[in-house]
């Protein structure tokens, strides 16, 4: 059934599903599921993905298949973990995850969330206060993570010890979302200069 909260997007993707479907499957299932579109405006949707990269586009006369591009789909859990440890290694770069994701967020940031971002333990850190927690859990229930198994929540940004590696961690996110290598210098200088 048709969620208004839900983004488009992310129903097209599921009814596309791996094998890729055409304009007019596409807008049946759409129907079924209490979306009425235009199958113009649907094009125009689906085009826009695929100038995004997000969809391919096959020619299959008369029509056109309309294939998700095959991606490493991260969420903002995932994407932040792995560019921490990228930067960081063990302890180091759970606390710097956990750094990242309260200056994201703004607010505290429940255990929970850091296991989904492959943190194992946050070690001998003060707990946000219950006000803190009230806060977050408040944002939290307009995503999916509204049923939370851990109270364990935390407030920590440590800007003399991660504001660097926090900008480089934005960097790497960044390069993975957007391709920017080819804006990039690609090597790097190997001599040095005399002044």
């Amino acid at each position: 059934m048709f969620d208004p909260q839900r983004p488009l997007k992310d129903i097209i993707f599921e009814l596309i599903g791996s094998d890729g479907k055409s304009i007019s499957a596409l807008s049946r299932d759409l129907e079924s599921n209490g979306i009425t579109m235009h199958k113009l405006i649907l094009t125009g949707y689906l085009r826009a993905l695929t100038d995004m990269n997000m969809l391919k586009e096959k020619d299959i006369p008369p029509s056109k298949l309309y294939i998700p591009v095959k991606t490493k789909n991260l969420d903002i859990y995932g994407l932040v973990g792995e560019c921490s440890r990228n930067i960081c290694s063990g302890s180091e770069a759970d606390l710097l995850a956990l750094h990242a994701f309260c200056k994201l967020f703004k607010r505290a940031v429940f255990m929970d969330e850091l296991k989904k971002a492959g943190v194992r333990d946050i070690p001998n850190l003060e707990q946000a206060s219950k006000e803190d927690k009230q806060e977050a859990k408040k944002v939290l229930q307009r995503t999916n993570m509204k049923n939370l198994d851990s109270n364990t929540a935390y407030l920590y940004c440590d800007e003399e010890r991660f504001g660097d590696l926090y900008e480089d961690l934005l960097n790497q996110m960044l390069s993975q979302l957007v391709e920017v290598s080819q804006y990039s210098k690609q090597t790097k200088q190997t001599t040095l200069f005399e002044i």
